[in-house]
């Protein structure tokens, strides 16, 4: 069978197409690299997932809390604490502390204690929702890192 030759109009209309759809190609890759054209925004906070109820138990029976950092070099740092049984989330700048001197788990002392090393009664720490929910038979733990929950009131004295 012999060749058959597209005519000059042909030919015009299939480069046409094909440069079209290598600039259609471009385009989608530099949004995709550049993360869909957000424009530089800044992504809000979304509940973080720290793992499921048994590893979380596990851990901070065996090592004391885990604490992580905000992965923003925010101010939503905290650290996961067992209050019984239940999985807290304490956040881990004191009352008038700041985010560049964290409170954080000091496992030899076996106690909360600020970045110069002076105890920090636990109970004054504020917390951060734990969100629970049941995934493929295990329970997932998320810390919604969106709000704070005040810590519990302190006692004050009774004046009799």
């Amino acid at each position: 069978m012999a060749r058959q030759k597209l005519d000059k109009g042909t030919r015009v209309i299939l480069a046409t197409a094909a440069v079209v759809a290598g600039l259609v190609v471009g385009i989608v890759v530099v949004a995709v690299v550049k993360g869909g054209g957000g424009g530089g925004k800044e992504v809000p906070y979304q509940p973080f997932f720290a793992g499921t109820t048994e590893q979380i138990t596990k851990s901070i029976r065996s090592g004391g809390p885990t604490c992580y950092q905000d992965p923003k070099k925010g101010d939503r740092s905290f650290c996961l604490d067992l209050d019984g049984e239940q999985i807290i989330a304490r956040h881990v700048i004191p009352p008038g502390g700041r985010a560049d001197c964290l409170v954080q788990w000091a496992r030899s002392r076996h106690r909360y204690q600020d970045c110069h090393g002076t105890p920090v009664d636990r109970s004054t720490l504020a917390r951060f929702p734990v969100l629970t929910k049941d995934i493929g038979g295990r329970t997932s733990v998320f810390v919604d890192v969106r709000t704070t929950l005040p810590g519990p009131p302190l006692a004050t004295p009774s004046h009799s």
